[in-house]
């Protein structure tokens, strides 16, 4: 299991040159932003179930570093009843590249940003193995979670909008799964693709199915 406080230290400081008292602090503000009391699923587990997909196709990004970078930020704002949580997460990364001097160019840091707002429709035009891929692929990787590590996801994310009434939930979260599962490919890269599509789609079939009995 990946150790997230030593994977912020080892990017932040070690690889990027940011001061270890201002990396401790964003570690802080992270562990924070992650560990508020309405996330059930958004949580520091999610970046530790990410990271452990990551570290198995480490070997296959052009860079790691920035990779590492979208995971730990793009769900570091996370309000379930707002609708810009991918822009306001994407404008935190940008402060933290201000803040401290990160030691990136311009392009890199256009591309995080970039990939953190990817994120709010999960939709990619093409197939592929660029980095952006991966990065997407990882997110949506607990789709194809086992039946219970599956059950475990959706209850999560009721539970993080218990706020909507249920009939109206049923009806929204039925929706967005009937989107997810008419798209032909759930995933961009060819490992995730044959490792979990046909197992995400059933999953999300069987939610869709108990949603709308």
């Amino acid at each position: 299991m990946t150790d997230l406080k030593q994977c912020w230290m080892t990017l932040s400081h070690d690889r990027l040159g940011v001061s270890e008292e201002k990396t401790l602090n964003w570690w802080k503000d992270i562990q924070s932003q992650y560990s508020e009391s309405h996330r059930y699923y958004h949580t520091l587990n999610h970046l530790i179930e990410m990271f452990d997909h990551f570290n198995g196709h480490k070997t296959k990004l052009s860079d790691p570093d920035l990779v590492s970078l979208a995971i730990f930020f793009h769900d570091i704002i996370y309000d379930p009843k707002k609708s810009d949580n991918e822009e306001k997460s994407a404008e935190v990364f940008v402060q933290y590249t201000t803040e401290c001097s990160v030691n990136l160019k311009e392009d890199e840091i256009s591309k995080v940003k970039d990939w953190i707002l990817l994120t709010k429709t999960h939709q990619v035009k093409d197939e592929g193995s660029e980095d952006y891929h991966y990065f997407l692929d990882i997110d949506m990787a607990v789709l194809g979670r086992k039946d219970k590590g599956y059950k475990e996801y959706a209850d999560q994310i009721r539970e993080e909008y218990k706020h909507v009434p249920e009939k109206e939930y049923k009806t929204r979260r039925s929706k967005v799964l009937s989107n997810f599962c008419k798209r032909d490919r759930l995933y961009s890269t060819q490992e995730f693709f044959d490792s979990y599509d046909n197992q995400a789609k059933e999953n999300m079939g069987k939610e869709i199915a108990i949603l709308t009995e």
